[in-house]
């Protein structure tokens, strides 16, 4: 029995012409697709979502059933049904996608309106002037946080931006496919269900477009939402760090809080420490037995046996050099948390020097106090580059190991020591990052102070200046550019099916609008005075009533 039926296909063929004229709508798709705004209503597009993964699912079962690649149309190859079943299977992903962004956007929404409204009702911090220093700190650091995290929306949100202007051109090469396949299955009703394949397949690669641009529109709806979060979240923390730079204290106390907390954060990493003792202790012991397991394998060897070893001691062999990498990894760890203490160590000395800088007036002692910063700063760069240096040896460790693993097969023993050791190089990536994240903190903390105290801005070139002001500029006029003014939906088809999309008519549009009409009014006029002149000058029409009809043509040219 064939896959598909001629009377099936003739009701199919029947169903595509009666829904053409509206498919021929297809290249509005590209235009929809380009907005920053949910596509359609998301009670709709959940609903024909849902529908497009049954079905996917269902045709998915089918294509994998027994037997199928026998009961292939004539003219449909292997090739063929593997690309029918790849769209099917991204159909199914995309849309499990869309549905986990789609999940988390009310989410989000709620949080956008909660900072919205702790930015409008904040009247003041509860405490009364003056504010610590250290109340100023957390809430720069919150600020840096946040405005990392807005850039990096703002960066998601230009890659999807683009990814919806090539599914712009996609939609176009697939509307010219879809016509094809279409006239096809017209001029040929019965030919054994290839034309009914081919649509069904067409139809897929449509879903998959759609499927994508539904999940991208998600995630740029739930992207600026965020971002929109983000930036309330900045306006209040703008108001909040003015009010506390202007009425600001350090006081001993604030310093005494400081060095308590590094003390007990160097507790802790003591702590840390004495437990890797005791781990390095007991992997000792268990490398000293594999190395007696070795020896004593070495010994049973008969003389003359050849130099490829036997299994038991390449499995001996592999146990201990798994044993070797944790204690090697374990001493790594602990050094480095000794390192840490040491950072810890000079904590509360930096904010010592800080507190020089900001109340002190004496330039040799505020002198002596930037230097020291400056000399601390230069120190963790340097130690942020070691430390990137040593992560890049130990991922190539773990790729080592990998490679090592991928021959094996699973009933290997051999694999157990290696995955021992992929654990041990995992404990000295932790490690690293780790310590990378405390220095990069802390530099990034002594270079804002560096550039608080810094009175005057000559040790930054013009050039950087000007580089800065023009960014800035640059943003802020695609923020005006892009400014929504006016707000219209549109139906299109969507996947083969119509669905209503939210189009935006921004500032920049009418700009562009107003510039066209400006430079074609411009250059009509003088066309329109050229033409007077000549008319005129020969003698064809009154100047009077040339001035009249040179009037009206361009009230027709204006509209």
């Amino acid at each position: 029995m064939k896959l598909y039926s001629p009377k099936w296909l003739l009701i199919c063929i029947a169903l595509i012409v009666f829904s053409s004229r509206s498919e021929a709508q297809f290249p509005d798709l590209s235009k929809a697709l380009t907005n920053e705004q949910p596509a359609a209503k998301n009670e709709d597009v959940a609903a024909k979502q849902q529908q497009w993964l049954k079905e996917a699912k269902a045709a998915f079962a089918r294509l994998h059933e027994a037997g199928i690649e026998t009961q292939l149309p004539p003219g449909i190859d292997i090739a063929s049904l593997d690309s029918y079943r790849r769209d099917l299977e991204q159909i199914i992903l995309g849309i499990s996608r869309y549905q986990k962004v789609s999940s988390t956007a009310p989410e989000a929404r709620k949080t956008l309106e909660t900072a919205r409204a702790a930015d409008k009702e904040w009247l003041g911090f509860p405490e009364n002037p003056p504010y610590s220093i250290l109340i100023l700190d957390e809430l720069v650091n919150q600020q840096d946080d946040i405005k990392q995290q807005a850039e990096s929306y703002r960066s998601s949100l230009t890659i999807f931006s683009r990814e919806l202007n090539g599914i712009q051109e996609t939609a176009k090469q697939a509307e010219k496919s879809s016509e094809e396949l279409l006239s096809a299955a017209v001029e040929n009703p019965n030919d054994g269900g290839s034309s009914k394949w081919r649509l069904d397949a067409d139809q897929a690669k449509s879903r998959v477009l759609a499927t994508r641009a539904f999940s991208l529109q998600s995630s740029i709806a739930l992207l600026n939402d965020q971002a929109e979060t983000a930036n309330a979240r900045l306006s209040l923390l703008n108001r909040q760090i003015e009010i506390a730079r202007n009425k600001l204290s350090f006081s001993e106390e604030d310093l005494a809080k400081i060095k308590k907390a590094s003390e007990e954060r160097k507790g802790s990493l003591r702590k840390e420490i004495d437990a890797i003792s005791k781990r390095q202790k007991e992997i000792a012991t268990t490398r000293s037995k594999q190395q007696t397991a070795i020896e004593q394998l070495l010994k049973s060897i008969p003389e003359g046996t050849p130099a490829e070893p036997i299994p038991e001691l390449a499995l001996a062999n592999a146990k201990l050099e798994a044993a070797e990498v944790k204690v090697e990894s374990l001493q790594f760890i602990s050094e480095k948390l000794e390192s840490l203490v040491q950072l810890e160590s000079y904590i509360p000395e930096i904010y010592q020097n800080r507190k020089i800088l900001i109340e002190s007036k004496d330039k040799e002692a505020r002198k002596r106090a930037i230097d020291f910063l400056q000399s601390n700063y230069d120190r963790l760069r340097a130690w942020e580059i070691v430390v990137a240096n040593e992560l890049a040896a130990v991922d190539a460790d773990m790729s080592n190991q990998e490679s090592r693993a991928a021959p094996l097969p699973v009933e290997d023993p051999r694999l157990q020591a290696i995955s021992d050791l992929r654990t041990a190089l995992s404990d000295k990536q932790t490690i690293l990052r780790r310590v990378s994240q405390a220095a990069a903190y802390q530099s990034r903390i002594l270079k804002r102070w560096l550039a608080d105290f810094d009175e005057s801005n000559q040790s930054v070139p013009l050039q950087e200046k000007v580089k800065s002001l023009v960014s800035s500029a640059w943003k802020f006029t695609r923020q005006i550019w892009s400014f929504p003014i006016y707000e219209y939906e549109k139906d299109v088809m969507l996947g083969g099916e119509k669905t209503t999309v939210s189009r935006w008519v921004g500032l920049g549009d009418i700009f562009i609008g107003l510039s066209f009409f400006s430079i074609a009014y411009f250059f009509a006029n003088r066309i329109k005075d050229r033409l007077r002149n000549f008319i005129v000058g020969r003698k064809y029409i009154a100047e009077a009533q040339a001035k009249t009809l040179s009037n009206w043509l361009m009230i027709i040219v204006g509209f």
